[in-house]
């Protein structure tokens, strides 16, 4: 694993600013908790679809009492959604939370999350697109890993996504195989991984929780952005040195981000031409994360390996701690 860049007695960069934890694995049988703290259920019946799914692998589900409340664009006010997250997170029975879907209006609540309870509490969890900003929360503030992976917004998830998302919670070995991408610069590094939605990285800039890319394996993906869109939140990271900080970059899947326009760019133009002048280490694409159906889950804070000849991405080591 490569070292920090600092001179004399700096902090090891590998490391985020506290020591950091992993939380409990799923135990078989036990409670997940569902809840909405971004954007509202649009789609009840694929709510239904993932629960159903969860309880024929023998988990318990237990819904926060909210969990399809609408209010606009979000999934009730600040305060219900808050106080739904909260109920699980403290809940004794919840072994992990799982976010309903992504939408918007995680960035609103994370003033007010108390981190030592969140690290406390040591309960894996999962989402991803919004809840990219609570991902890099724990991993800022409460020093704790997590999982970017499916949420239980839509039905027509593939059986191998769901399984490595549930080897992971549990921490068995299925969970650490390697996601195939395709290679566009060379070389092999180990890092923390830290990202999710680009939008979401961007957005964490000047906050206390903004993403630290130091000697880490930088992910993101996009969904919905045109290419020079995409083009200013990559300069806007480059300009805020987390390109040239970053050991390696894996770009998974970028959704209907093509333009009527101006069809001659394309997304990947644009990554290819940013990142390709900006990071010195490997550069993998097209790995299969982000809005898709085959969604295959990552750890945030866990420890990866880029390989930018093999074009490949994979967890070394279990996203959670096992009793």
């Amino acid at each position: 694993m490569a070292g920090g860049r600092g001179g004399p007695g700096a902090p090891d960069l590998m490391q985020p600013p506290r020591p950091l934890l992993r939380p409990h694995a799923l135990p078989p049988g036990s409670t997940i908790g569902i809840c909405a703290p971004s954007g509202p259920v649009l789609r009840p019946e694929c709510l239904e679809a993932g629960i159903a799914w969860l309880e024929r692998e023998g988990y318990t589900v237990r819904c926060s009492e909210n969990v399809k409340a609408r209010r606009g664009y979000l999934a009730g006010d600040d305060a219900t959604r808050l106080g739904d997250l909260m109920e699980l997170v403290r809940d004794p029975e919840v072994a992990c939370i799982i976010a309903a879907r992504g939408g918007y209006g995680l960035p609103r609540l994370l003033r007010d999350l108390d981190p030592e309870e969140l690290r406390a509490a040591r309960k894996p969890i999962v989402g991803y697109s919004d809840a990219t900003a609570l991902l890099l929360f724990l991993y800022a503030r409460a020093g704790l890993a997590s999982l970017h992976g499916p949420m239980l917004e839509r039905d027509d998830a593939p059986e191998g996504a769901r399984a490595r998302l549930l080897a992971l919670l549990a921490g068995e070995p299925p969970g650490l195989v390697p996601l195939a991408g395709r290679p566009l610069a060379p070389g092999s590094v180990r890092g923390r991984l830290v990202g999710g939605n680009l939008k979401g990285i961007v957005a964490s800039l000047g906050t206390p929780w903004e993403i630290d890319t130091r000697e880490a394996i930088l992910f993101f993906e996009e969904v919905n952005e045109e290419p020079y869109a995409l083009d200013r939140s990559l300069v806007q990271l480059r300009d805020a040195r987390k390109l040239e900080a970053a050991a390696g970059v894996a770009v998974g899947q970028l959704v209907a981000c093509a333009s009527e326009r101006y069809p001659d760019v394309s997304a990947f133009d644009v990554v290819s031409e940013i990142l390709g002048g900006a990071v010195a280490g490997p550069l993998v694409v097209d790995l299969p994360f982000g809005h898709v159906a085959d969604h295959r889950a990552l750890g945030v804070g866990g420890v990866a390996e880029l390989d930018g000849d093999r074009g490949t991405l994979a967890l070394v080591e279990p996203v959670v701690e096992r009793a």
